[in-house]
């Protein structure tokens, strides 16, 4: 998972280069044992025209960090995408859309 700001650089990469950071990245997350691979396949999400982009990855522990701190900043601000909730999908763009404006509404009255 290659986020948008660092997705060219990836992308002009030579492939041994891009399956190498690919593998430090899984070994930074699970341990050495991560390089113990029987293949490698790459989807460049970033750069399919029907995507154009990719789902969220949470490393373990993530979400546990990071769920009590949701909603509590100052001033208000209010996150809403996909990459916030439900592993990047479309249903958690809605709902944590619907759930910043309806925090937003409430705010202002």
């Amino acid at each position: 998972m290659v986020p948008p700001e660092r997705l060219a650089a990836f992308l002009a990469a030579p492939p041994d280069a891009r399956e190498q950071a690919v593998l430090d990245g899984l070994v930074a997350l699970y341990g050495e044992r991560a390089r113990e691979y029987r293949a490698v396949l790459e989807r460049l999400w970033g750069a399919d025209r029907f995507t154009r982009g990719y789902i969220a990855s949470w490393a373990p522990g993530d979400l546990t960090r990071v769920g009590p701190l949701h909603g509590t900043h100052e001033p208000p601000f209010y996150v809403a995408g996909s990459d916030h909730w439900v592993a990047g999908y479309m249903e958690g763009a809605v709902r944590t859309g619907r759930a910043a404006a309806r925090a937003a509404l409430n705010d202002g009255s």
